[in-house]
């Protein structure tokens, strides 16, 4: 992701840029193209995101790390940016992104891996099921469960079967 944020700041162009908040953030693909610039909010740090599940739409507010806000700052001045930061089809991105993650050695990574890529991380730093949950607006904990098998992370037993 280093490699992919310096690329995107350098040269701050649509597919660059788009990979590294996917990476960054956990998003879905059509969460981070549904963002516009009023969805950020620069001084408080933080993104509010439209979550569109199971034909259910409601807004989440998370924190923005200042490596990002600097990098989407930096995109929306160069690129003159008034509402939508991706003003692209849900094909066309997809395609772009995973050229961007093969010319940075992810071949074979589609966009979504980032997604899953940022739960792994997420997971071993935090330690925390439910805070990784809420990021991620994950309805259950069952798959959230499985990728904390695949870091290591253990989970408290209770001292009694029920």
């Amino acid at each position: 992701m280093e490699k992919i944020y310096d690329g995107a700041y350098l040269t701050p162009e649509w597919p660059l840029v788009l990979a590294y908040v996917l990476g960054a953030t956990g998003r879905r693909l059509g969460e981070v193209l549904a963002l516009k610039t009023t969805d950020i909010d620069f001084e408080q740090k933080r993104i509010t995101w439209k979550i569109e599940k199971k034909r259910q739409e409601y807004y989440l507010a998370l924190p923005a790390s200042d490596k990002l806000l600097k990098l989407l700052d930096r995109y929306i001045r160069l690129n003159a940016i008034s509402y939508r930061l991706f003003d692209v089809s849900r094909q066309r991105a997809w395609y772009k992104v995973k050229q961007v993650l093969a010319k940075y050695g992810l071949v074979g990574w589609r966009p979504h891996d980032l997604r899953h890529a940022f739960i792994l991380k997420a997971l071993i730093e935090t330690k925390s099921l439910e805070l990784v949950r809420r990021w991620v607006a994950h309805s259950k904990y069952d798959l959230l469960r499985q990728y904390a098998e695949v870091v290591g992370l253990e989970f408290d037993r209770p001292l009694v079967e029920l």
